[in-house]
């Protein structure tokens, strides 16, 4: 062989080589597969989830390889139903709920904890309604799909015997003169009322009166936590940056609440949902804080098991470790 053949040959091997490494650079840099969750939040689109849409759109939960699906519930099948059925991975949830759930034999796991603060009021139409013993005997309006575990347990401790009368989502029987008080989100019903032009003189804030046990959570089912906890940190990272954009380009993730408000035909406006996404915020941080923690704390959970036991809500308290997975600090 003489050296003209002997170079082409060795130049023939480079060439060879350096396809077959580019070949195996370009398998390297295939997308790969994303994994589908479908996330529902407890309620109807509002400002209270925009940080899920914004962790949507913005592409978080992609760069965290997941293919996530909002899908609201509905009123006959709320988020915890769609969860039970396997319909829905992750779901919104109180605390309160949560723990209720979980002591009666749903286990629950919480993998990221936005609220820090409860919004919980109670909201007279009365102005001869100023102590909590002046709503002794009342009617006061209760949702029909929960969240009043905490104003029902003020009523039984304080004997004030109070005529609980339910309600869907809105203020009309408040609003009409049907109901002496009604229950309130401060971020989300009360602001119902001011728009009606109603200026209530006396409110009852429950986290004034001993029951701030925070609110909202993202939770999963026990059992998908232990078989994919990896794929839902990565929810939880996605969803805090989320928030955390949120909390950066307020006016833009209002327009991300509108256009949810917009394709699902919810009654609201933008000055409401404006209301809402400034007081979710500010629910976020702990109090005397000014920044959120998105974590569950075990004193929190510790406070919310031990007032539903001691009410006869649950038979048996639930601990920190069995809502979280993690060993209290």
């Amino acid at each position: 062989m003489d050296k003209k053949t002997i170079i082409l040959f060795l130049l023939s091997l480079l060439c060879g080589a350096d396809t077959a490494w580019a070949r195996q650079e370009q398998g390297q840099q295939q997308p790969q597969p994303l994994h589908r969750l479908v996330f529902t939040p407890q309620w109807t689109p509002q400002s209270q989830f925009a940080g899920y849409y914004a962790a949507l759109a913005q592409g978080f939960y992609r760069e965290e390889g997941l293919d996530v699906v909002i899908s609201h519930p509905s009123a006959s099948n709320p988020a915890l139903n769609r969860l039970r059925q396997g319909i829905s991975q992750v779901i919104t949830l109180q605390l309160v709920q949560a723990v209720c759930r979980t002591a009666e034999g749903i286990p629950l796991v919480n993998i990221l904890q936005t609220s820090q603060r409860n919004s919980l009021m109670i909201v007279p139409r009365r102005d001869d309604i100023r102590t909590l013993d002046d709503l002794r005997g009342r009617k006061i309006g209760i949702w029909k799909a929960g969240f009043g575990e905490l104003a029902r347990i003020l009523d039984s401790r304080e004997g004030l015997g109070v005529q609980w009368i339910p309600f869907i989502n809105n203020v009309n029987l408040f609003v009409s003169g049907a109901i002496d008080a009604t229950l309130a989100m401060s971020y989300n019903e009360y602001f119902q009322i001011l728009a009606c032009g109603m200026q209530p003189r006396h409110v009852f804030h429950l986290a004034d009166l001993g029951y701030d046990i925070p609110e909202d959570g993202l939770y999963v089912s026990a059992s998908y936590y232990r078989r994919h906890r990896a794929r839902l940190e990565a929810f939880a990272r996605a969803s805090r940056r989320g928030w955390q954009w949120v909390a950066e380009h307020p006016q833009e993730a209002l327009e991300l609440v509108m256009e949810q408000v917009r394709h699902h035909h919810v009654g609201t406006n933008r000055v409401q949902q404006k209301r809402m996404l400034e007081a979710v915020l500010q629910l976020q941080c702990p109090r005397g804080a000014t920044q959120p923690t998105f974590t569950l704390q075990p004193a929190q959970v510790e406070q919310a098991s031990r007032l539903l036991h001691d009410n006869g809500y649950i038979s048996r308290e639930v601990t920190y470790r069995e809502l979280t997975g993690k060993e209290e600090k």
